[in-house]
């Protein structure tokens, strides 16, 4: 459970880090007739539109047109086939992509002069110059026309948005290149920091709708995928991991309890001629089902208390060494040993209860005599 809980704690933080306020936004075929507009009219959003979106939207704080197409790269006779994207100098940020040392990312002056440079993937790079090659200052063709490589995607980034292996232009120099003036797949936004993915949905569906004549409420008129949406879509999947490591666990514990309810069978087993003397004395049925049921109850705190503190010892230790990112840092939490101490002690219930209950119910005669 304490695994669990750092897996998921790690990839929630992972998820968010990723999506943060950026959300993609495309459109899709009208539900819904409007002002004379039959229904299924599907609206195209033109690149110049969303460029101009924190101008004319104050909640929205960076864009970025994700125009693409597969290109020819080439470069000393060498060719390579993959895609070329065409954004804005935010979609660094927008994105998280971490660039290699000694290059950059365009900025803005260079999209405005439609300068031809590029940044690469690492693995665009490997293909050209070698693993340990230097890429950055060299020219290469994109279908042709020729760029200055500015930088390369650091080794260690990790594909967040899906572009391992493509180039990234302005997204004017993609449009000088071919003519697009249409998104024809999809956009980023990133909204500022006090206004919520589902906010941005309603704010950018009305502007649209008021822009290529669409109702505002037709939610089928525009697709939105944010953050929001993908923490709600893993929320259920995170959790089916904990409650699948939480039955393991409790499986264990299951296993463990047997071994103590067996244990305590062959303890009333080799005590049946001291169980059958307290009888005879005067010991009733209760006293005798208390003794050993108390006996198993011992059992399972001392052996509980032991285990908690073994794992609260692990956890310290696994916190304090170099483990796989993605796996997190496993956290025992107050409410997991709670609960791991509960369901420890339903389970000695059950398993207590048939050794004592054997032993309450000997004939004290039978067990002197055995």
């Amino acid at each position: 459970m304490a695994l669990g809980t750092g897996f998921c704690e790690r990839s929630k933080h992972d998820l968010m880090d990723i999506a943060g306020n950026s959300m993609a936004v495309w459109q899709r075929a009208t539900s819904k007739s409007y002002r004379g507009y039959p229904k299924g009219q599907t609206n195209r959003i033109t690149i110049a539109d969303v460029i101009a979106l924190p101008k004319v939207l104050p909640s929205i704080e960076m864009v970025s047109p994700m125009l693409n197409k597969s290109a020819t790269l080439s470069y000393m006779g060498k060719a390579y086939m993959k895609g070329v994207w065409g954004v804005t100098a935010d979609h660094v940020k927008l994105a998280k992509l971490k660039i290699a040392t000694g290059g950059r990312f365009f900025i803005q002056i260079d999209v405005e002069r439609q300068a031809r440079v590029a940044v690469i993937s690492n693995k665009v790079k490997q293909v050209f110059f070698g693993k340990n090659g230097n890429a950055l200052g060299a020219k290469f063709l994109i279908d042709g026309v020729s760029f200055t490589i500015i930088g390369v995607l650091a080794d260690d980034e990790k594909n967040k948005l899906d572009r391992d292996e493509d180039v990234f232009i302005s997204y004017k120099s993609y449009q000088e290149m071919y003519g697009d003036k249409y998104i024809e797949k999809y956009f980023f936004v990133v909204t500022k920091p006090n206004v919520s993915t589902m906010q941005a949905e309603q704010i950018l569906r009305s502007y649209f709708a008021g822009k290529y004549n669409f109702d505002k409420n037709d939610k089928e008129a525009m697709g939105f995928w944010g953050s929001s949406k993908i923490q709600e879509s893993i929320s259920w999947y995170l959790l089916g991991i904990q409650i699948f490591l939480s039955v393991c666990g409790m499986m264990v514990l299951a296993v463990g309890s047997l071994g103590v309810a067996n244990i305590m069978f062959l303890i009333v087993a080799e005590r049946t001629y001291e169980i059958g003397l307290r009888k005879a004395i005067g010991a009733t049925d209760q006293q005798i089902f208390l003794q050993i049921f108390l006996e198993v109850l011992v059992i399972a705190v001392v052996g509980g208390i032991i285990g908690l503190a073994s794992v609260f010892l692990t956890t310290t230790f696994l916190q304090h060494i170099t483990l796989p990112a993605w796996i997190g840092a496993p956290k025992l939490s107050w409410l997991t040993a709670a609960i791991a101490f509960l369901v420890l002690a339903l389970i000695e219930l059950v398993t207590g209860f048939f050794p004592a209950r054997r032993a309450a119910k000997m004939d004290p005669i039978e067990a002197l005599l055995t």
